[in-house]
């Protein structure tokens, strides 16, 4: 029976978020007559938002240079084309549209200290010169101090991006 500390949705519908209490449990703590009251925890909220909207020709093998339009939080910075992230895990998405490369293929990927996070690659094929987007995403745990976040050009051909999206929001 989910209810809230104003005790006025004490019944059967459900709420968002869900309260870690119920009112049988407050009943139980009013009887008793107990001053613990669990409430749910404030959790202080870190994210950031950029943009990429100029063309950029990114080099094989070079990180996308993403422009900063929102950020909430100190636990993600931004410098240059690098994310800093502190320990913590993290939602990291990416939406890039652009060109088919040279070769017939587009394709991106998140990087983790250098290191590609093989579930956030993606990669299309089609005709040279025609439009795409690519996008992808990855949960990624920080457990050192800190840790550097890229989106890199994993095609073996430059490749052009016309605009897009980076998304990092720390979940703990």
């Amino acid at each position: 029976m989910p209810c809230n500390l104003n005790f006025n949705q004490c019944n059967s519908f459900s709420n968002f978020p869900r309260p870690i209490f119920n009112c049988y449990q407050n009943l139980i703590a009013l009887l008793n007559q107990s001053g613990t009251t669990i409430i749910n925890p404030v959790i202080e909220g870190a994210s950031i938002l950029t943009e990429i909207n100029t063309t950029q020709s990114v080099i094989a093998g070079q990180n996308v240079l993403p422009s900063p339009i929102f950020s909430q939080g100190s636990a993600i910075t931004l410098s240059g084309d690098t994310f800093t992230l502190i320990n913590g895990r993290y939602l990291i998405s990416y939406n890039l549209s652009g060109i088919i490369s040279p070769n017939g293929t587009s394709s991106f990927g998140i990087f983790l200290n250098d290191f590609l996070l093989p579930s956030s690659s993606s990669a299309m094929s089609g005709t040279v010169g025609t439009s795409t987007t690519l996008s992808g995403s990855a949960f990624v745990e920080i457990t050192s101090p800190s840790g550097s976040i890229t989106i890199k050009n994993t095609n073996n051909q430059s490749q052009t991006i016309n605009n897009g999206s980076i998304t990092i929001q720390k979940i703990i």
